[in-house]
């Protein structure tokens, strides 16, 4: 039963993600079948669930006119992810196509839910042609749900939407930030270096790598040292980072020779920044704490707020998102993020600077929350970001003089996640 394992397993990890919302992460965490698999096993297992989330719609549209009877869509939902499941192997995983039929089909008979669905998971399979998904005429970003798709396309334009599905698509690659020797460090590890401190890898098991148990580098999209880049923190200067955990840019700002203090409201992620900061040698002051509720006599020359988002940017590496967040889970941003940014700003010094950044492309969670701030403070102005872009971000820079970080105009070939970063700097009083 090697073969069966890997799949009973993949359909149980769909079901908890698409019909109890479950994120990626805590289904493989949670799910017992998953865990019991070990090596190859469990990396199948997981691969497959991720190549159905990168194209789940267009994998529902492929299999939709083979279900006869009663709709693909009101089939128990064991039945629809074994479906799913073998689709996905024979059209973006190039499993053998006998070997994905058979398996998917011996595997049903062991879910519960689904076992008297063999016969139809086989006729549905034995149809799909491995070029069945290129084949399909229907835009990528029909990947994702429609009513996602149409406001994404609303909110960035079609272009950079499908642009941002063909991204999704593709599992991406481990970049990982060296404070020092970055060179060094991409040599050692047969990276790529794709900016001053980031090394760009395409595999790897980040704990087994050299360097990471002695501190020497983190975990860090490309992307996402880019608040901390515009920010510009310097050695002696006080830096708060509110919304700290997990951590990385808490770490950019200690290395740059500031005193920073970290504060989120979630005690078991600020143990991450607590653990991180001693793996790596840094120094931090760590505050667990309500951001609105915290009251301090300092004032900081620099104040970083990564607010709470819908993490839309990080699609490529949670294709879940758009299948497990209703409207309503998007819509109560906007009033955290405003609350967020008015209290970062009560910390800043006259003269000192504020960068504001989400992980997501909606501009309701970004450029409109600033220019609403800007509107009511008179004592504030927007920096232009200018000086501080690199050359491997030029193409992100806004006409507002912000960041949007998308993966297709970002100057390597595989792309980035999707950032909104704005400067802000208060006037001398």
């Amino acid at each position: 039963m090697s073969g069966i394992h890997p799949r009973i397993a993949a359909i149980s990890l769909l079901t908890r993600i698409l019909e109890h919302k479950q994120t990626l992460d805590e289904a493989l965490s949670q799910e017992e079948s998953f865990r019991s698999l070990e090596g190859a096993d469990r990396g199948f297992a997981r691969a497959m669930v991720s190549a159905s989330l990168r194209w789940l719609g267009l994998i529902d549209g492929l299999i939709a006119p083979f279900v006869t009877g009663r709709p693909f869509r009101e089939l128990d939902p064991a039945v629809q992810q074994s479906l799913r499941i073998g689709v996905a192997q024979i059209c973006v995983l190039e499993t053998p196509v006998h070997a994905a039929v058979s398996e998917t089909v011996e595997a049903v008979r062991y879910v519960e839910a689904a076992r008297k669905a063999g016969g139809l998971v086989n006729a549905v399979l034995r149809k799909i042609e491995p070029e069945a998904l290129a084949a399909l005429d229907a835009p990528l970003s029909a990947i994702w749900p429609e009513a996602f798709a149409a406001q994404l396309k609303a909110a960035i334009g079609e272009d950079s939407s499908e642009a941002l599905a063909a991204a999704t698509t593709e599992i991406p690659p481990l970049d990982i930030t060296c404070p020092k020797d970055t060179k060094f460090w991409s040599e050692r590890l047969a990276g790529e270096q794709i900016a001053p401190n980031t090394v760009r890898l395409s595999e790897g098991i980040v704990e087994a790598l050299p360097g990471y148990e002695a501190g020497n580098w983190w975990v860090q999209d490309v992307a996402a040292t880019l608040p901390v880049h515009v920010l510009a923190p310097e050695t002696g200067e006080q830096v708060l980072d509110l919304c700290a955990a997990p951590g990385g840019k808490t770490l950019q700002i200690a290395a740059s020779g500031a005193k920073v203090t970290a504060l989120d409201r979630a005690a078991k992620r600020m143990r991450r920044v607590e653990q991180n900061l001693k793996r790596t040698r840094l120094e931090a002051k760590c505050v667990v704490a309500d951001a609105r509720k915290w009251t301090t006599e300092d004032q900081f020359d620099a104040v970083l707020v990564d607010a709470p988002c819908s993490a839309l940017g990080t699609l490529r590496r949670h294709p879940e998102g758009p299948w497990i967040k209703s409207p309503a889970d998007l819509s109560r941003f906007p009033e955290i993020q405003s609350g967020l940014l008015e209290t970062a700003a009560k910390f800043v010094k006259p003269g000192g600077r504020l960068v504001y950044c989400v992980c997501t492309p909606l501009p309701e969670e970004g450029v409109e929350i600033v220019d609403a701030f800007l509107a009511a403070h008179q004592g504030w102005s927007r920096r232009g970001l200018n000086e501080q872009a690199s050359e491997v971000f030029a193409n992100c820079l806004t006409e507002k003089g912000d960041f949007l970080t998308l993966p297709h105009l970002f100057a390597h070939p595989a792309g980035c996640d999707a950032f909104f970063i704005a400067r802000l700097e208060r006037n001398s009083d």
